[in-house]
């Protein structure tokens, strides 16, 4: 298996302060942190992170417990879930509502356990293309059950350095449970955003 390089770990979110570009997100209040596993996602200045997902269905890995996660699709939200200091949403959470469409951008705000009431990071995905997303769903048709293929099918996609992919095949909620799999998972989680 390739090396899994510092520049493929997930990616710690930092909620600051409003900028001009940012108007459409309204980002208000003190910061918050959250730490993104799964969909993978890279910072940027119009949100705290972005990534394309290259499935309908992302499974959502945070390792921070979350109080809130809301969903919005063109401005407004569609899906909301809230948790309380004593009883936190905790990921992985399979993707919650309607299926992401190719193109489709997708808002998702988090608040982390411990984060002031108004605090969020916001992380915006973005379908991939038809053909990419077509291109992944016939592949883990074809993975099955097979825990090796799955294995084969991760380490193919990080060796070509495409790690949207490489992340949604380990987190996908129909990937076996494997102790090769599971073993890196682990690995993933527990390193956290520390690299």
């Amino acid at each position: 298996m390739p090396p899994l390089r510092a520049a493929w770990w997930p990616l710690l979110l930092l909620l600051v302060g409003p900028t001009a570009s940012q108007a459409a997100v309204q980002r208000q209040g003190p910061p918050a942190a959250v730490c993104v596993i799964a969909p993978r996602v890279e910072p940027v200045e119009e949100v705290d992170a972005f990534g394309v997902v290259p499935t309908p269905r992302p499974r959502l890995v945070m390792v921070e417990p979350l109080l809130e996660l809301r969903i919005e699709r063109q401005g407004r939200p569609t899906w909301q879930r809230r948790g309380t200091q004593q009883e936190p949403i905790r990921t992985p959470l399979d993707w919650p509502t309607a299926p992401i469409a190719p193109g489709e951008l997708v808002l998702l705000r988090l608040q982390p356990r411990g984060a002031d009431s108004d605090a969020f990071a916001h992380v915006q995905l973005a379908g991939a293309s038809a053909e990419r997303m077509e291109s992944a769903r016939r592949l883990i048709l074809s993975l099955g059950g097979d825990g090796q293929a799955w294995l084969e099918a991760f380490e193919q996609a990080l060796a070509a350095s495409d790690v949207p992919l490489a992340w949604a095949l380990l987190f996908h909620p129909d990937a076996p449970e494997t102790p090769a799999l599971g073993d890196i998972r682990r690995e993933v989680i527990s390193r956290g955003c520390s690299d």
